[in-house]
């Protein structure tokens, strides 16, 4: 499934391990040194820059970046941090904004940012249509969009200029091969659950279509189930469903809140079933060295954060073309390579 509509601007494309080598490099000089409670993040007039100009040719240096949810949770923690470690890195005055998940909220900044005219604009975009008229008019005005992290089909990708995120469906995709091939026993009528925070949003949509075109050849069928995104409603519906589905064959959650609260909702219902899902978090990790989960799919929101505003940058000192970059791949994380993820766990994955 394609990141994003082509824009009518050329963008250059890098995936995999080309993407990935762009950051540890720079990243090593950012990281630290940005102040992490901080809303917005400015690198010192007295820092070095490239003798090319990078971080210091363009005059404006107001860089809008849109949260769509809180920085607190552990997920948008590393997206945020990487925004701000790169924002310092090229001397940019980052505005960061949360809509704490409300969509209205989301695009009345989006609204807001093309009348603060900001030099450029970074914004997730979770549905296909409800920011359109915002993001085009912010095109409009001259001002050069980046979205990350949600992957966009609707007219709005015409009016982006690159995109840093993962392919959902390819990896859900991925996850459903993973599960069967290690539980040959999955088959014909048995119920994968596929819990999420928001079912009917464009992430939770494709990968649910990657993770049920694996199942779909084994006859195995899924059930959706919609927990929010705060952990303790989560956890209970979750072990409301496996107390009340004690024949679920497996768990493969969509989105990082469900899958941070099944090792405790297994235990807490007295289910044990194989999982394999989307997102880190320091839960994860451990229900990855545990056993209670087999293998998670790093989406690398750090490279999301950073990326994005990298990019922007380059675009601003350079008038370079915005890149669509694949973050985090198709790997996953499980009992083999862990130990990395969970030195960095909350912090850079």
């Amino acid at each position: 499934m394609p990141h994003s509509t082509p824009s009518p601007r050329r963008t250059r494309r890098v995936t995999g391990w080309r993407a990935l080598a762009l950051v540890p490099a720079l990243a090593l000089v950012a990281v630290g040194c940005s102040n992490a409670s901080d809303d917005s993040a400015s690198g010192s007039s007295k820092g070095s820059s490239l003798k090319s100009g990078l971080g210091s040719k363009a005059k404006d240096r107001k860089v809008t970046f849109l949260l769509g949810q809180d920085p607190g949770d552990p997920f948008w923690t590393t997206i945020a941090q990487g925004a701000k470690d790169a924002a310092q890195l090229l001397n940019l005055d980052l505005n960061m904004q949360t809509s704490s998940g409300d969509q209205n909220k989301y695009n009345d900044l989006i609204g807001s940012a093309v009348a603060d005219k900001p030099a450029a604009l970074a914004v997730v975009l979770d549905d296909p249509n409800k920011y359109t008229e915002n993001v085009c008019a912010a095109q409009k005005a001259g001002i050069p969009v980046m979205t990350y992290n949600i992957t966009q089909e609707g007219k709005a990708g015409a009016c982006v200029l690159g995109f840093v995120g993962q392919d959902f469906e390819q990896v859900g995709y991925l996850l459903g091969q993973r599960l069967l091939e290690e539980n040959a026993d999955i088959g014909e009528g048995d119920t994968v659950l596929t819990p999420v925070e928001f079912p009917d949003q464009v992430y939770a949509v494709q990968r649910h279509a990657g993770v049920k075109r694996a199942l779909d050849k084994v006859g195995a069928k899924t059930e959706i189930l919609g927990t929010g995104i705060e952990d303790s409603a989560a956890l209970d519906k979750i072990t409301q469903y496996l107390l009340g589905h004690k024949d679920t064959a497996a768990i493969v959650p969509l989105g990082g809140t469900p899958h941070r609260n099944l090792p405790k909702a297994m235990e807490d219902s007295g289910v044990k079933v194989p999982v394999v899902g989307f997102d880190l978090a320091p839960q994860i990790v451990s229900g990855i060295k545990s056993g209670a989960i087999t293998a998670a799919a790093d989406q690398q929101g750090y490279v999301q954060g950073f990326q994005t505003v990298m990019e922007l940058g380059m675009l601003l000192d350079f008038g370079l073309s915005p890149a669509s970059i694949n973050s985090g791949g198709s790997g996953l994380v499980d009992k083999d390579n862990v130990g990395i993820a969970e030195e960095l766990a909350g912090k850079v994955r």
